[in-house]
């Protein structure tokens, strides 16, 4: 019965969302932020979206938040403001 539970509970686990790849961007800075996800670029990953394929949430979803980074960033540097970090953020391998 215990390995039973244990292997219910490890399936069930298993079901669980897929994290994105990419972390979507801290965005401090009001002005970018708004500029940030008003872009077309960030608002057309989201028609791609198809809720009933994981997988296909997990690619739109890191899509949408390296779109995010970048345009973020940009904005930040196009102003004159420095971006956090220092470091380019992780990219896992697909």
């Amino acid at each position: 019965m215990r390995i039973f539970l244990l292997v219910t509970a490890m399936a069930l686990a298993a079901c669980g969302e897929l994290e994105p790849l990419v972390a979507r961007p801290v965005m401090n800075d009001a002005e970018c932020r708004t500029q940030t996800l008003a872009a077309p670029e960030v608002r057309r990953t989201g028609r791609e979206l198809n809720a009933d394929n994981q997988s296909n949430v997990r690619r739109v979803t890191s899509e949408r938040n390296e779109a995010e980074r970048r345009i973020y960033e940009d904005c930040l540097r196009r102003r004159g403001l420095s971006i956090s970090g220092g470091v380019e953020p992780i990219r896992q391998i697909r």
